[in-house]
């Protein structure tokens, strides 16, 4: 890549459009708001693309937006899409550091072949850049696992929030994207046998037209019954904090998932949380824990739909259990770091 004229100190570079609203793209929002709030001067740049699979024009986009500044913040699903453009970046004298949110390989459904292509692209981009960040301990292991590349953890901030009134029968909430990685599929099932008893569920989050998962995940909502199963779709602004609102608990069966903020969003209005066991989800739920605390909650295997049913069915006929998840929740809150301090460690890091 050749010197270009410098546009700005202090770039952060973010995918344009993933298809809906994602945690990263929350993560990366919310860190870059934070930041100007601390009176640091950073630019967004959004670069179009279908990351990590991008087109030339798409690596173009980006080559332009990485010559801009003398630092850039790239975020990983990015930068580790093309590693020729980030070593070109560098070797130009460029300060680049990759944010990565979760490692390529490691996304559900990836074929042998996809996975090692864009293995191979990931180490390259992560060995050219000059520092290395991920949101999460998880994402920071699995990256040490994969290639021997030491990486530091920037983990998300959370919004103060009132605390949620919750609903009668009781609420179950799942929200985030309609996809297998998330696996709304097994909490659907995990319900089916607990009929008796009362309970709503309400599925929210953006869903791919015409996807085979979508119409199963529809399909199994409708086998519940209308009466006490819904899927609203995206919900953000208002409609986000009514959902938040009237739930009393989160459930996240991921089968990969880096971080969860969608579970320190539940904490901080004291909603305990179910989440899959052997990801990410795990530390989110213990974030405003101190060591040796209970949890607001319980971590469960995501290929266990009958543990998922008796964990449930537990929570729905203990009150006292009930009341205990809800007071380690409320008790959380107060525990929980915002986007101001998630900022400050940022900056420490980037020494900005």
């Amino acid at each position: 890549m050749t010197s270009t004229s410098l546009g700005a100190d202090r770039v952060f570079v973010v995918p344009a459009d993933l298809g809906g609203p994602s945690g990263g793209s929350a993560y990366n929002a919310a860190m870059i708001a934070a930041l100007r709030a601390d009176d640091v001067a950073v630019v967004e740049r959004r670069v179009p693309g279908a990351w990590p699979r991008p087109t030339e024009d798409d690596l173009d986009a980006l080559a332009d937006a990485l010559a801009s500044a003398r630092e850039v913040v790239v975020d990983g699903i990015v930068a580790c899409a093309a590693p020729d453009r980030i070593a070109d970046a560098a070797a130009a004298g460029v300060r680049v550091v990759i944010l990565v949110h979760l490692p390529l390989p490691a996304e559900f459904g990836l074929s042998e072949a996809e996975a090692d292509t864009l293995a191979r692209g990931e180490r390259a981009a992560l060995e050219a850049a000059d520092l290395v960040l991920c949101t999460s301990a998880w994402a920071r292991d699995d990256l040490r696992a994969r290639y021997d590349i030491a990486a530091e953890v920037v983990r998300p901030g959370v919004d103060a929030a009132d605390p949620a009134t919750g609903s009668a029968p009781p609420r179950l909430l799942i929200l985030g994207a309609v996809t297998p990685r998330k696996n709304a599929l097994l909490a659907l099932s995990a319900l089916a046998p607990l009929r008796a008893r009362d309970w709503e569920v309400v599925v929210a989050g953006p869903a791919r037209d015409a996807h085979p998962y979508v119409a199963e995940v529809e399909a199994a909502v409708e086998a519940l019954g209308a009466d006490r199963a819904r899927v609203v779709g995206p919900v953000t602004g208002r409609r986000r904090e009514r959902v938040w609102r009237e739930a009393d608990l989160l459930l996240l069966p991921s089968l990969v998932e880096p971080y969860g903020m969608v579970v320190t969003e539940a904490l901080a209005r004291g909603i305990p949380a179910l989440v899959a066991s052997g990801t990410g989800a795990v530390e989110a739920l213990a974030a405003g824990t101190d060591a040796g605390g209970s949890l607001p909650g319980l971590a469960l295997p995501a290929d266990e739909p009958d543990a998922w049913t008796d964990a449930l069915a537990r929570w729905l006929d203990d009150a006292d259990l009930r009341a205990a998840w809800r007071a380690a929740a409320s008790d959380a809150r107060s525990r929980l770091r915002g986007w101001p301090h998630a900022a400050t460690q940022l900056r420490d890091l980037l020494r900005w």
